[in-house]
C-alpha cells in the first residue's frame, strides 16, 4: 500500500508533468504563439491576474511585449489586431460560438447573456429586443428622468454635507443605475438614492425575506462567478455544489438572485390591467402567449439577473468614467456646459433625451469615455468550430478558445493617437473617424452584442447633461487616477469629487 507522502508526490507529479508534456507534444500546434509567462502550460497565469482583478491590463501588457497574438492559457489565444474583431464576433462568424467558460459561470438556468446556444439566444433575445429598440427605450424615459432627478438631489445633499472635503461618487452612481434599472425592468425603483443607502429586500425560493446590500451582493457574486469560470466547467460546477456554496462570493451571488426573486414575485402580484409599462411586461406577455415557450421560474430569475447586471454596472461604469474625465479636464467640462445650456429652459433641472441627443459634443464625450474605459475590457471568449477557422490571417485549430481584448484595441496607438488621453475632439477628426466607427466597440459587435446599447446612451445623455448643467465638478485631488477593477465588467474604483452648484460660480 502506498504511503500518503508517496500518493501526494504522485499527484504533484501528475499535476506538473501532464501540462508540461502536453505543452511539448503540442497536439494543436499552438506553441508557435508566444506565451505570457507560463500561460502556455497552465491557466494559473490567467487565474492569478483575474484574482488581482487586473487581467485585462496583464493581457494588454503581454500584447505590448509579445505581439498581436498571445497564448494566455494553454488552449486560449488572444488577438489584439482589430481585424480579428470581425473574424470572431461579427454576424458572419456564425460558426464561432461562446466558449465553455460560460458553462462554468452559469447556474442551472441560462440567461440571454450566458447561453451558448444560438437557438436559445435567438428565442430569448426576441422576447426583449423590442424593449431596447429606440422606440421601446423612449417609453422608459420617464423612469430615467426620475432617477436622474434623485441623483441631482443626492449630489446637492452631499455637497452641503461634505463641502470642500468632497465625497466618493462611485457608490452613489451605482445606486442611481440600480434605481433606474429597477424601474425600467420592473416598474419599481429600488429608491436607493432617496433612502441614502443600497439596502433592499431579497427573498429565498422558499419565501423567506431578508435585507441585503445590493452593491456588495452584485459585485461579490460577479467576482465569484468570474473566478470559478477559469477552473473549467466540470471542476467549477463540482466545487460550487460541494465546497464553494458556503463561500462569501457564493452567498453574495445568492443574495443577488434572491433580490430578483423578490422583484419578480412582487411584480407578478400586480394585475395585468394595472401593471406598469416595463420590460417585465414583455417577458410575461411572451410567457402567456398560446403555444409559445413558457420560461420556468429559474429561467426568469436568470433573465432578471442578466438585466439588472447589465443595466446597472455597464452604465454606472461609463458614468463614473465620464465624471472623472470631465472633472479632470476642465476645458472639456466648460465646453460641454456651453453646448448643453440651450437644452435647459428656466427652472428645468433634468432634460429630455430629445433635447440633448443631437448635441455633438455631448455624444463625443460619451463615446470617448466608452473608448478610453470600455465597460468590458477583457476579450469575450469564443471557441473555434471543430474544423478550425481563419482569424486575422492565421489558420486556428478547432476547439480553441479565442478572444479580442477590447481594452487593447481601444488603446492601440496606430488606431487612436494618444490612446490613454481623453480627447472628445477625436470624434470629429476626419482622419480618426473611420477607425473610431469601425474599431471602437464598447458594446461588442455581431449577434451577441449588448442589446441595451440604446438604453445606455439615453441614460448617459440625460444624466451627463443634467449633472454638468447643474454642477461644476472637480477632483478632490487634481492628480488622482481612477482605478479600474475587473470583476467581469470593468468597474471603477473610488472617485472623490466635490461639486458646486453652477448658479454660484462664474460661468
Amino acid at each position: 500500500m502506498l504511503s500518503i507522502p508517496t500518493l501526494l508526490a504522485f499527484v504533484v507529479l501528475c499535476a506538473v508533468g501532464i501540462p508540461v508534456t502536453r505543452y511539448f507534444l503540442d497536439p494543436k500546434g499552438l506553441r508557435k504563439y508566444p506565451s505570457a509567462g507560463l500561460s502556455g502550460i497552465t491557466s494559473l497565469w490567467s487565474m492569478w491576474h483575474n484574482r488581482k482583478m487586473k487581467r485585462f491590463m496583464a493581457i494588454h501588457e503581454a500584447h505590448q511585449r509579445l505581439g498581436p497574438i498571445v497564448r494566455v492559457e494553454p488552449n486560449h489565444l488572444s488577438f489584439s489586431s482589430p481585424e480579428a474583431f470581425s473574424d470572431i464576433y461579427s454576424h458572419s462568424a456564425t460558426n464561432i460560438l461562446k466558449d465553455v467558460f460560460y458553462d462554468a459561470i452559469a447556474g442551472p438556468f441560462r440567461s440571454s447573456g450566458n447561453t451558448r446556444s444560438r437557438e436559445e439566444h435567438t428565442r430569448k433575445r426576441r422576447t426583449i429586443a423590442s424593449s431596447f429598440s429606440p422606440k421601446g427605450v423612449a417609453e422608459y424615459e420617464g423612469y430615467v428622468i426620475k432617477a436622474v432627478q434623485s441623483l441631482l438631489d443626492r449630489l446637492e445633499k452631499l455637497q452641503a454635507q461634505c463641502g470642500d472635503n468632497g465625497f466618493n461618487a462611485t457608490p452613489w452612481i451605482h445606486m442611481f443605475t440600480f434605481d433606474a434599472i429597477g424601474d425600467v425592468v420592473f416598474g419599481n425603483s429600488f429608491n436607493f438614492l432617496e433612502n441614502g443607502n443600497d439596502t433592499c429586500t431579497a427573498e429565498t425560493p422558499e419565501g423567506k425575506q431578508y435585507q441585503v446590500e445590493a452593491i456588495a451582493s452584485f459585485l461579490g457574486g460577479v467576482k465569484f462567478a468570474n473566478n470559478v469560470g477559469y477552473l473549467g466547467t466540470d471542476l467549477a460546477k463540482w466545487l460550487k455544489k460541494n465546497i464553494l456554496y458556503c463561500s462569501y462570493g457564493a452567498k453574495m451571488g445568492a443574495n443577488f438572485s434572491n433580490m430578483s426573486i423578490y422583484r419578480i414575485r412582487r411584480r407578478e402580484e400586480i394585475p395585468e390591467e394595472t401593471a406598469p409599462h416595463d420590460i417585465w411586461s414583455r417577458v410575461m406577455a411572451a410567457n402567456r402567449k398560446p403555444g409559445g415557450y413558457v420560461m420556468p421560474f429559474g429561467e426568469l430569475i436568470a433573465e432578471s439577473n442578466s438585466l439588472l447586471n447589465a443595466g446597472n454596472d455597464t452604465i454606472g461604469s461609463a458614468l463614473t468614467s465620464l465624471m472623472y474625465h470631465l472633472a479632470r479636464n476642465q476645458a472639456a467640462q466648460k465646453k460641454l456646459q456651453e453646448e448643453i445650456i440651450s437644452a435647459f429652459p428656466p427652472g428645468v433641472q433634468v432634460c429630455s433625451n430629445d433635447a440633448v441627443k443631437d448635441i455633438q459634443y455631448l455624444r463625443n464625450c460619451i463615446d470617448e469615455a466608452l473608448r478610453e474605459r470600455p465597460p468590458v475590457g477583457i476579450g469575450l471568449p469564443r471557441i473555434t468550430p471543430p474544423q478550425g477557422c481563419v482569424i486575422a490571417g492565421q489558420k486556428i485549430p478547432g476547439n480553441t478558445t479565442v478572444s479580442v481584448p477590447t481594452w487593447s484595441v481601444h488603446h492601440d496607438p496606430d488606431l487612436f493617437p494618444d490612446p490613454f488621453e481623453f480627447k472628445p475632439e477625436r470624434w470629429t477628426d476626419e482622419k480618426q473617424l473611420p477607425a473610431l466607427k469601425k474599431f471602437c466597440l464598447p458594446f461588442s459587435t455581431g449577434g451577441r452584442a449588448c442589446v441595451g446599447r440604446n438604453l445606455a446612451y439615453m441614460e448617459l445623455q440625460i444624466a451627463v447633461a443634467s449633472i454638468f448643467n447643474q454642477f461644476h465638478v472637480e477632483l478632490v485631488d487634481p492628480n488622482a487616477e481612477l482605478d479600474t477593477l475587473e470583476w467581469f465588467n470593468s468597474s471603477p474604483g473610488e472617485l472623490w469629487v466635490k461639486v458646486t452648484p453652477r448658479l454660484s460660480i462664474a460661468l
